[in-house]
Order: structure tokens, then C-alpha cells, then sequence
């Protein structure tokens, strides 16, 4: 009956850890600026260097914002209608699951048939840190922000395909641009 238990707590468990590993994105623009105008981009240089991440997960990052703006027809220039920055926030996260939830009836010690219902078992605690991806679009021109994606949600601590959860994360920011594309489906 304990190892029962025990497996449908380990099962609850990874079931909300599993639930937790979404990417939370949201976007904002400016609705004055045409964005039909912009063909080609590059990366804010400034906004770069700052970027909290290490050399490897910069690289991974740029490479998938890269492969989403080849995608949706922007061309890499030197001297581009848009530049992308790159921002990434960190912070520290703690989720704490349990008591488990119990019960059943069947035969005790003693004599006769023992059972209930309750709470009761261990907390599980997972620290960790979540980052916030941000990428803003900037014109080098008008010098302005028009602009904005997030995702939140993203582990850091987490190495597990984190190649693929970064360029799938940034494929879901930039899902909503442009606006028009969002608001269409």
C-alpha cells in the first residue's frame, strides 16, 4: 500500500512539474509605426552585451531569433530598418508541492478493517531560476521602440534540451509579430 502511495505522489508531482514548463508569452506595439516598412534586421550591439547569459546560451539565442526573422523574409544587413535587442531577467523561483493525498480502506492490524482518508507524506521543494526572454524591435532611424515580445517561464537551471526550448521559445514570441497575424486567427 506505501509504494502505491509513494507512486502516486512521484506521479503528482511530475505532473505539476510538467504543467509549470510553459512558456508564458505576451506582446505589445506601437500602432502608429507601419510595419510592413521593415525588411531587414540585426542585433542591438549594447543590448547584446548585457544580455545575462552565458557565451554558449547568447549564442543559442541569437542563432534561434536569427532563424525566426530568416523565416518570416527579414534579411540580415549591416545597416538594417530594425534592430533586435535581446534582454534576459533571471529570478529565483520556489514551488513547493505536498502533502499527498491518501486514502482507501482495507485490512489493518488487529482485528477487523481499518481505513480513512487525509493528507499526510513529505513536501517536495524545486528551486530554481526563471528567466523572462524579452526582444524588442527598435528603429535605428526614428529611434524608437515599436516593438515589444516576452515569454516567461523558462528554467534556466534546466539543461535538458535547452537548445530546443530556447528556439521554441523564441518561436512563440515571435508568433505574435506581426500584430495583424495574431488578431487575424
Amino acid at each position: 500500500m506505501k509504494t502505491v502511495q509513494k507512486l502516486l505522489m512521484l506521479f503528482t508531482v511530475v505532473l505539476a512539474l510538467a504543467g509549470c514548463s510553459t512558456l508564458r508569452t505576451a506582446s505589445d506595439y506601437d500602432k502608429n509605426v507601419d510595419l510592413n516598412s521593415y525588411k531587414t534586421y540585426n542585433f542591438y550591439d549594447k543590448g547584446i552585451a548585457r544580455v545575462k547569459l552565458n557565451n554558449l546560451d547568447k549564442r543559442r539565442l541569437m542563432a534561434a531569433v536569427e532563424a525566426e526573422m530568416n523565416a518570416k523574409g527579414f534579411t540580415k544587413a549591416d545597416k538594417p530598418d530594425l534592430l533586435v535587442n535581446l534582454v534576459v531577467v533571471a529570478r529565483e523561483k520556489t514551488d513547493v508541492y505536498g502533502p499527498a493525498y491518501y486514502g482507501g480502506w482495507g485490512w489493518g492490524g488487529g482485528w477487523g478493517w481499518r481505513g480513512g482518508w487525509g493528507w499526510g507524506g513529505p513536501n517536495y521543494v524545486n528551486q530554481y531560476i526563471e528567466g523572462t526572454i524579452i526582444i524588442d524591435f527598435l528603429d535605428p532611424a526614428k529611434k524608437i521602440l515599436f516593438w515589444h515580445g516576452q515569454g516567461s517561464g523558462f528554467n534556466l537551471d534546466n539543461f535538458s534540451k535547452r537548445e530546443q526550448r530556447l528556439y521554441t521559445g523564441v518561436k512563440e514570441i515571435l508568433a505574435q509579430y506581426p500584430p495583424n497575424v495574431v488578431a487575424a486567427r
